[in-house]
């Protein structure tokens, strides 16, 4: 992120500087065409560099306390779980199966924490990878009870 952040920089720099000549110029267009290019190259760097903040933090969260994570996650599970099972007395297995997985999945993230370096990163993307399984879930028997099927 720092080596992309500088080069942004660097470019938006160039940008300017051709956006000062195009004034001294009086060349109106080219020096407003050219300062919106400074603003959008800053304006990228700008969200990128939080996006990267965004992340440590979250990071920060997991490493010091994964359970609000695991928490969380598992929540969804059990709530889809719930739904997949309004109205019935097994559930759908087309609609049990990912959750089943989605479980399985789950308990290896929690698993690959122990140990002497835990992977944090790899395990907050598998806890979103999973919320989102669910979520599919959720989204197709709603939408099938919403068609009677």
């Amino acid at each position: 992120m720092p080596d992309q952040a500088a080069e942004s920089v660097r470019q938006a720099e160039t940008k300017l500087k051709e956006a000062q000549q195009a004034r001294e110029e009086q060349r109106w267009p080219d020096a407003t065409a050219l300062l919106s290019t400074v603003r959008a190259l800053l304006n990228s760097t700008d969200e990128a560099v939080s996006a990267a903040g965004d992340r440590l933090r979250r990071l920060n969260a997991v490493a010091k306390d994964p359970q609000q994570e695991i928490d969380r996650t598992r929540f969804a599970i059990r709530d889809a779980q719930r739904l997949a099972m309004t109205g019935r007395q097994t559930p759908e297995p087309r609609h049990a199966r990912p959750l089943d997985d989605s479980v399985a999945r789950l308990d290896r993230a929690v698993a690959a924490l122990e140990g002497r370096h835990p992977d944090y990163w790899h395990f907050l993307t598998e806890t979103e990878a999973v919320r989102s399984t669910v979520a599919r879930v959720v989204a197709q028997i709603r939408e099938e009870r919403g068609h009677g099927a």
